[in-house]
């Protein structure tokens, strides 16, 4: 049996997200694909690059001002490249305990049959998940398209602008954990 997430402390924009019944889980607007299909495991690219260039965070859908969060691997952060967009930092923060990918130390990717019709990924995304993640947050981002893994198309990522901090996270005794110093 699994426990549902507390959700009385969600940040305001996440707190206003229709929530999925069946995980008990703010549905982010990434997550939302054509025809209303929720997928938690793929992110609905068009809707990613409109909110990127709306400015407007991709998990809650409202207007960011100031500095923008990334949330990845260690390898996002070295890079400044995502495929998931900007973000307010503190919906980021609520991603590390909502998202079971993300909160649960040895949970997996979902498999190809349960992704949405039109989930892609860049050339080049690691299937393997990261031992730590890292919310870097910068003073503003761009965007491009990038040739996607399967087919002809193109995928949208996500490139992080100047540095202004960054936090790491890793899992310890099953839990993430903020590293300090990190």
């Amino acid at each position: 049996m699994t426990t549902r997430p507390d959700l009385s402390q969600l940040p305001h924009g996440l707190g206003t997200r229709p929530v999925d019944l069946r995980r008990g889980l703010p549905i982010p607007v990434v997550n939302v694909h054509p025809g209303g299909e929720v997928d938690f495991a793929s992110i609905n690219g068009r809707a990613a690059l409109e909110l990127s260039i709306t400015g407007r965070c991709g998990l809650c859908g409202r207007r960011m001002t100031g500095p923008v969060a990334f949330l990845g691997g260690p390898n996002c952060a070295e890079n400044g490249i995502y495929s998931d967009p900007p973000m307010h930092e503190e919906c980021a923060e609520a991603a590390l305990t909502l998202c079971p990918h993300i909160a649960v130390p040895h949970a997996r990717r979902a498999s190809e049959r349960r992704l949405a019709h039109d989930a892609t990924y860049a050339v080049g995304f690691s299937e393997e998940k990261p031992s730590e993640w890292v919310i870097l947050v910068s003073d503003g981002y761009g965007n491009m398209l990038a040739p996607a893994e399967k087919g002809d198309g193109t995928v949208p990522v996500f490139i992080a602008g100047i540095l202004v901090r960054q936090r790491r996270f890793g899992y310890q005794d099953g839990v993430l954990t903020e590293i300090a110093g990190g």
